[in-house]
């Protein structure tokens, strides 16, 4: 009995799906859609948006399909329509919602943080313009909860790429990196742990220079030294990096160089 009815419903579904009229399509799109069969009514409400795209059905059938493929989590068929709807519906009370949501999908595309991170871009993007269009929205505070994520993932890929340099023994790339970090990230939690990727890979790029930049780099070793000791009087690591300090100063910088 149940097939007999499971085939008599597709085969009503088949019949609307194929049949000229807009209404019937219109009134079962918004049927299954209720009943939160959302892949089903996807195919009638894009017939309904075609047919009639200016029309209030073809409002609700392009806001209802960026909302069927949010619910299945279809984020970029979902990004699609919902960051169109604004553009196709600019003065539709749905327009705050669907420029939520498509940055939420762009949220849901950000990859993990070991991977190229263009998609967690933009979608930091993507809430800062909802934030800039609408400020006095209820969803501020969630936009910059979620804004606050991204960037931390943004801060701890630029952290893995330092880490890595350093691993690697790439001193000059790792100082570079470290100090670009600090520079990017001034109040950020792994700020000590740059510190001490710079300071271990500067004292390797001294210690293993060629004559030519062997002052300057013992220099600026130096340098990083005393800037680090005001930052982190209390370090664990200070031992380490005075012992640096010393062994730098018994390296014999070439006459010619001084």
């Amino acid at each position: 009995m149940l097939t007999i009815v499971t085939l008599g419903s597709c085969n009503s579904y088949n019949r609307i799906l194929k049949s000229d009229d807009y209404e019937a399509k219109f009134n079962e799109a918004n049927r299954l859609y209720d009943d939160e069969k959302y892949e089903r009514c996807v195919a009638l409400y894009e017939q309904v948006y075609q047919r009639s795209p200016r029309s209030p059905q073809g409002e609700v059938a392009f806001y209802r399909l960026g909302k069927a493929c949010f619910a299945v989590e279809d984020w970029y068929l979902a990004s699609y329509y919902l960051a169109a709807f604004p553009s196709k519906f600019p003065y539709s009370t749905k327009v705050e919602e669907t420029t939520f949501l498509a940055a939420v999908c762009a949220v849901k595309n950000s990859p993990e943080v070991s991977l190229d991170q263009h998609e967690t871009e933009v979608a930091l993007n993507e809430l800062q313009n909802f934030v800039t269009r609408f400020p006095n929205s209820e969803l501020l505070d969630t936009c910059n909860m979620i804004m606050d994520k991204l960037r931390f993932k943004l801060e701890t890929k630029d952290m893995m790429t330092t880490r890595l340099y350093s691993k690697t023994e790439n001193y000059r790339a790792a100082v570079v990196s470290a100090e670009q970090f600090l520079d990017n990230y001034p109040r950020s939690t792994y700020r000590e742990e740059a510190w001490v990727i710079l300071m271990r890979n500067s004292y390797h790029l001294a210690s293993n220079s060629v004559d030519s930049k062997i002052e300057e780099r013992i220099a600026k070793t130096n340098e990083r030294f005393n800037i680090f000791l005001v930052e982190f009087p209390n370090s664990d690591y200070l031992r380490e990096f005075e012992g640096y300090v010393e062994k730098l100063k018994k390296i014999n910088v070439p006459v010619s160089n001084k």
